[in-house]
């Protein structure tokens, strides 16, 4: 994939070609993404897979480029008082003639494994940073359920000991009451999504079926996003020159002509040329030489040929048609991510400080007796509605930046992230 830039998956793609290594991560062990990506390159089954795929394509690759190998034989003949005795070594020649096109054919196709490979390698690393990001917001879910809970469990408790003393109208202990069980409600759900999300992203870490809770142990701090450098990237003309599906794509292509090369010329294929020693019971003997030429008579391969060359425009056909389904993906996630940044713009800080003190106010207010119960769980609801806000729009913002990374094959080196370190 040329993209050194693609912090994570660089080091994703690096550490998969290692041997198979089973990681010992414990429950709820924190992780950094970038250690989530090394484990992952390390355990991954689909990464071995494709490995081991790369592995077969390149070594089919190698052996097509092979030249036939030397055939040997001896003959006896023996008619009585005449015997005569032929030791023979032919070899195929159409190397001569298909050893460009063999050549070209395996360098295309080995090409197109390497790219299919980056591909797996880019699509499981962008995987894993999905279930990374949504394993950070349903944290912070949990956490802004739970803080919420408390203040209610809190004010119920303190409604429960007034409604005992005909200080607080049984209406409003009911409405308190619904909202805690509305609200405990929500944090059961929200524990079980969690407990989902950090055994997706540990079955991804571990590679095995123990499937571990992992926590993302990195705050997904806004300020780490490279702004200035992804602005300045054109994602259609860097997915177009940087995407490893293209690249595979484009050797197929290569590889297929190089077939409609061999199709041309294997009207001649089977040519072989003979030679040997032959020895005589009468005592000569002597050294022979033999050709053989296949006559193209009754098939002069044309069917093979249209064939063959009807698949390359086939195979272009379908490299057109990818260019432009990843330049609408490129550009489709390049607004995406202009999307979310304008949301993170537009939300700030202030709605979330504003929640919390308004929270705050409410809960001193209603000590002291100035608010109800209805104006304190409204003031409830906003701090929470304003905490799942900001998390869901921080979670979208890195999720669309992973996947502006995907699109286009990569930032360029500069493109720090800070997951890294």
């Amino acid at each position: 994939m040329n993209t050194s830039s693609i912090l994570c998956t660089a080091a994703f793609v690096v550490v998969a070609g290692a041997a198979p290594v089973r990681a010992q991560v414990e429950p709820s062990a924190p992780l950094s993404l970038q250690e989530a990506l090394e484990l992952s390159g390390r355990n991954s089954p689909e990464l071995r897979m494709a490995r081991s795929r790369l592995r077969v394509a390149l070594g089919q690759a190698r052996q097509g480029r092979a030249i036939p190998n030397p055939t040997a034989s001896i003959t006896n003949e023996d008619l009585g008082p005449y015997s005569e005795r032929y030791v023979n070594l032919s070899q195929r020649l159409d190397f001569v003639w298909e050893g460009g096109s063999k050549g070209r054919r395996s360098e295309a196709r080995a090409s197109e494994a390497r790219g299919v490979f980056q591909a797996d390698s880019a699509r499981i690393a962008l995987e894993v940073k999905r279930a990374y990001v949504d394993a950070w917001q349903q944290a912070r879910v949990v956490l802004a359920l739970s803080e919420v809970d408390g203040v209610v469990a809190e004010v119920l408790d303190d409604a429960r000991a007034r409604f005992a003393e005909g200080d607080l109208a049984g209406y409003d202990l009911r409405r308190l009451g619904v909202a805690r069980a509305s609200m405990g409600r929500r944090l059961i759900r929200a524990d079980v999504s969690l407990a989902g999300a950090e055994r997706t992203l540990g079955s991804l870490v571990s590679g095995d079926a123990s499937v571990p809770r992992v926590r993302p142990g990195a705050a997904l701090d806004v300020a780490a996003l490279p702004s200035a450098l992804v602005a300045d990237v054109d994602a259609i003309e860097r997915a177009l020159a940087s995407r490893p599906e293209l690249a595979a794509a484009r050797s197929a292509t290569e590889a297929l002509d190089a077939e409609a090369s061999l199709a041309r010329t294997s009207i001649l294929s089977g040519t072989a040329i003979t030679g040997g020693f032959k020895q005589q019971s009468d005592g000569r003997a002597g050294l022979f030489l033999g050709l053989e030429l296949p006559i193209p008579v009754l098939d002069r391969r044309g069917g093979a040929i249209d064939a063959a060359v009807a698949e390359v425009d086939r195979s272009q056909s379908e490299l057109d048609l990818l260019r432009v389904v990843i330049a609408r993906e490129a550009s489709l996630a390049d607004s995406r991510l202009a999307g979310a940044r304008r949301q993170q713009a537009l939300l700030g800080d202030s709605g979330i400080e504003q929640a919390a003190q308004l929270l705050s106010i409410a809960r001193v207010a209603y000590d002291e007796g100035d608010v109800g119960i209805v104006e304190l769980v409204d003031a409830a609801d906003a701090f929470l509605e304003a905490r799942l806000l900001a998390s869901s729009v921080r979670a979208e913002l890195w999720i669309a930046f992973h996947e502006l990374e995907y699109a286009i094959g990569g930032f360029p080196r500069e493109a720090e992230t800070g997951a890294e370190r």
